[in-house]
């Protein structure tokens, strides 16, 4: 019995020597790296980019990254982001995760400073020969599933306003040229308008193009503006049907209400996610898995699916 027990004893002792060793080399590596990541957007509403922030705060949690996420003082400035890019380099970000506000003005400080930090360019590109990763979905794909929307609704010889802005951006100029190309396969009419800068003077021109009868259909690829064109049309009780990119608490609310039909949006939680994945892949230089974002259109009758609920609001762990 005695013998039987110190066997015991010394097989015991043994499987705690041995799991003492499995676990030593974990322990010797010390803390787990944590990177610093800059993410500049295009934008000065951070509610615009509320699911791609989601995704990439869920991605940032799952691989240890410090994110700061910086919006602007005004849409689309150029200027802007560059002083904020090279801050946050003097500042020692990892790497910075951009939407360019511009497509060709921003390519050779980006170029440059590439040189110096990783750089990963999402939802909007630059103009470059160089290889660049690029997460975002397909654009001009997204603008002729919003036209098919368009015309599936009932829109074969209607005109159709185009509210533009934005038009530097290759993203948006994507969407255009998309929505274009298939709506000019139809009989409707389109015309591009210009806004100006100034929300109150959008607003104002929005509202001189809904009193005009013979318009049919609005449509803009820039979310503020169709929230301010969903302002409009709510206000002067006008039937123009309205379409649209984004998918704001107010973009979604003035669709449960009818008064926005359709919106096409691209999976932003899948874009932040994977966008924050290839920053810190290409941090750590290894090589990036080839990202599909998928997009699809989303309008009153459709939009509390489960699948576009999930779109929507994507529930994070």
């Amino acid at each position: 019995m005695v013998i039987r027990k110190r066997t015991i004893f010394i097989f015991l002792f043994i499987i705690l020597i041995s799991s003492s060793l499995i676990l030593l080399p974990k322990a010797s590596k010390g803390k787990v790296k944590v990177y610093k990541v800059s993410v500049i957007v295009r934008g000065k509403s951070s509610e615009v980019w509320r699911i791609v922030k989601n995704g990439m705060e869920q991605a940032a949690s799952d691989l240890n990254v410090n994110v700061s996420f910086i919006t602007l003082i005004e849409d689309n400035s150029v200027e802007e982001q560059k002083e904020l890019i090279k801050r946050e380099i003097m500042n020692g970000t990892d790497g910075i995760l951009i939407s360019p506000a511009d497509y060709s003005s921003l390519s050779k400080l980006i170029e440059d400073l590439r040189k110096e930090i990783p750089i990963v360019l999402f939802e909007s590109n630059i103009e470059t020969k160089e290889n660049f990763t690029y997460i975002s979905c397909d654009n001009y794909e997204l603008g002729r599933k919003l036209a098919n929307e368009v015309i599936k609704n009932g829109n074969t010889r209607s005109k159709i306003i185009i509210l533009r802005s934005g038009f530097n951006i290759s993203s948006e100029k994507e969407k255009y040229e998309g929505f274009i190309d298939e709506i000019s396969l139809s009989q409707n009419t389109y015309e591009f308008i210009d806004l100006p800068k100034d929300e109150a003077e959008i607003y104002k021109s929005i509202s001189e193009i809904l009193k005009n009868q013979d318009t049919k259909v609005l449509v803009a690829f820039e979310p503020n503006i169709l929230e301010i064109a969903g302002k409009a049309k709510k206000d002067y009780f006008s039937e123009a049907g309205l379409y649209g990119t984004g998918s704001t608490s107010l973009i979604i609310s003035l669709m449960e209400e009818k008064i926005i039909n359709a919106i096409a949006m691209q999976n932003e939680f899948n874009l932040g996610y994977l966008g924050m994945k290839a920053m810190v892949s290409e941090i750590e230089n290894e090589k990036i898995k080839e990202s599909k974002i998928t997009s699809t259109t989303i309008n009153i009758y459709n939009m509390y699916s489960e699948e576009n609920q999930r779109m929507l609001f994507p529930i994070i762990r």
